[in-house]
Formats: structure tokens, sequence, C-alpha cells
């Protein structure tokens, strides 16, 4: 009995995908051959010569942009500047703390109640609750 299969199937749809997406290659580039051959076959050589050197001028200057253009930032971009993070200032007392309203605390024991398996299924937002409940208690005192 075997335990585990082999990945041969898994490797034959591999190689049979490949195989097909190299054959769709080959059929583009015989196609665009084929295309280039009938649109040049009446040229003279030194027409020839000068539709390579401008097919050359053209993808050497693009790749040479390509190349450089990452070089080419301004100062700004360089530097990283932090953004400040905002507080509102309704839940902010004045000595930094932050106020947990009555009506919060309301919520976060309506939905414990609603949700009695919170702990088990969500035990980061359980404890998140709790955290939300002692602040509320400790601000009391």
């Amino acid at each position: 009995m075997k335990l585990f299969k082999s990945g041969t199937i898994k490797g034959e749809l591999a190689n049979k995908a490949a195989i097909k997406i190299a054959n769709c290659i080959i059929k583009f580039q015989n196609g665009f051959a084929k295309c280039m051959f009938s649109f040049t076959r009446n040229w003279k050589q030194k027409q020839q010569w000068l539709f390579l050197y401008m097919v050359c001028f053209v993808f050497g200057g693009l790749s040479i942009i390509a190349i450089l253009n990452p070089f080419k930032t301004k100062e700004q971009d360089k530097a990283i500047i932090p953004k400040s993070i905002s507080v509102p200032k309704s839940i902010q007392k004045q000595n930094g703390q932050f106020v947990i309203t009555e009506n919060e605390f309301q919520q976060v024991q309506e939905y414990k109640r609603k949700f009695p398996n919170l702990q088990k299924e969500k035990p980061g937002l359980f404890d998140s609750l709790n955290l939300v409940e002692q602040m509320y208690y400790s601000q009391k005192k």
C-alpha cells in the first residue's frame, strides 16, 4: 500500500505545458520572420543595412534609457520622510492617556455576550477586548 503518491503526474503536466508554450513561441517567431521577409524581400542591400542600423539605434537607445533611468532621481526622492500619526483628540486626555467612554465599554460587554466562544475562535480579539476593559477600569480608579 502506497502512502505517498509520486510526483510524476505533476511533472508530466509541467513538461506538456512547457512544450506547448515553447511551440507557441516558435510559431510566433516563425510568423514574424516570414512577415519581415515578405516586407523586406524587394529591398536592396543598402536599404536592409539602413533598416538594421535604425532598429539597432532605436532599441539600443531604449535599453540605455532603461538602464540609466533608475540612477536619475531627485534629492527629495532619496530622503525617506516619516509622516506623523495623529490620534483623534476626542479620545485623548491632557496627560496623554486614552479615555474609554461608558458607551465603548458597554459595546465591548455586549460583543462578549453575543459571542461567548470568542476566546477559542479569535483569541487575539478576545485579548484586545480584555485590554479595553482593563483600561476602562484603570481610568475609573
